[in-house]
């Protein structure tokens, strides 16, 4: 009947929301009053509850703090473009977008520098 297959869904909803929340941690903090009733104001505009408005903040925060911190080392190089993108759990074109945005470029490779790595990627593609 049509009820059952709408109790399973709701079942199967309920197991996933479940499942999701096992793998949350809670975590609180303390705001200056006039930053909560800020928060608050904001979350109304938006439309969603302060919660949510707080983990959509914090996340953005963390995405943008592993691509500066990616970006960093490409700079220094110390990684290349691709492991920038995997260190910043980021698409490769979204990397670069970035990094194009900041004016960040790679260290600037002496001749010999470029002779050294053109000597070792000729022999690994021989390995291979």
């Amino acid at each position: 009947m049509w009820y059952e297959c709408y109790w399973l869904k709701v079942k199967l909803g309920v197991r996933q929301l479940v499942k999701k929340m096992k793998k949350s941690r809670l975590v609180s903090t303390r705001l200056e009053e006039e930053a909560a009733k800020i928060l608050e104001e904001i979350a109304r505009e938006e439309n969603i509850d302060k919660a949510t408005l707080i983990r959509k903040w914090i996340l953005s925060k963390i995405t943008g703090h592993k691509l500066e911190k990616a970006a960093e080392g490409y700079q220094k190089g110390l990684i290349s473009i691709e492991e920038g993108a995997k260190m910043a759990n980021t698409t490769l074109w979204k990397f670069i977008e970035y990094i194009r945005e900041k004016n960040i470029w790679p260290p600037i490779q002496t001749k010999e520098e470029l002779e050294k790595e053109l000597k070792e990627t000729k022999r690994l593609l021989k390995q291979v």
